[in-house]
């Protein structure tokens, strides 16, 4: 994942469990601590500390052009164990997944979509992911109906209830982190 760039844990898994020849599997929670201590490694704390400034400058840019559908800040720029791979996470929520695409269009961005079809609950669902280009990394801005908002989600790392943030929150998160006048 660190090094190949790869997103998805269950396919970065297999791959290493092919290439190891193994059949026995980390847990999402301790791979995402393995590379938040090699990013610490590689790239160096400091650097890393700069980084994730500045990713959550960008996010926080989306999230006020996003602001009618609610958006939230979740995974690695959240939570700070970023590395060179990670991207700018953001759900978002509108039962017409086309305004979102629109408001970012209108924004200035470059727009591209996937529709992901999961299976959730005994029934295929299609999610829409917008990708937006941003200096420090690409934004993937999925987007889920407005009923789901105040709903809990799962993370897929810790298996608990899933750590979101608004713009407001990501502000404060960014107030903190900002370098200290001696």
């Amino acid at each position: 994942m660190y090094f190949d760039g790869i997103k998805e844990y269950l396919r970065a898994k297999k791959k290493a469990a092919g290439e190891l020849g193994v059949e026995v599997f980390p847990n999402n929670l301790e791979i995402r601590r393995a590379m938040d201590r090699l990013a610490d490694e590689v790239e160096g704390p400091e650097q890393r500390r700069i980084r994730l400034r500045h990713l959550r400058q960008q996010a926080l840019v989306l999230m006020e052009l996003l602001d009618p559908h609610h958006p939230r800040l979740i995974g690695s720029v959240l939570s700070g164990m970023i590395h060179r791979n990670s991207d700018i996470d953001i759900h978002t929520f509108s039962d017409d997944h086309s305004r979102v695409g629109r408001r970012l269009a209108e924004g200035g961005h470059d727009v591209q979509l996937e529709i992901a079809q999961v299976r959730k609950g005994g029934e295929d669902r299609d999610f829409p992911h917008y990708f937006v280009e941003m200096e420090a990394a690409v934004a993937d801005i999925s987007v889920y109906p407005e009923v789901e908002f105040t709903r809990p989600q799962k993370s897929s790392v810790t298996h608990r209830k899933m750590e979101r943030a608004s713009a407001g929150r990501l502000r404060q998160l960014i107030a903190d982190s900002a370098p200290r006048q001696e």
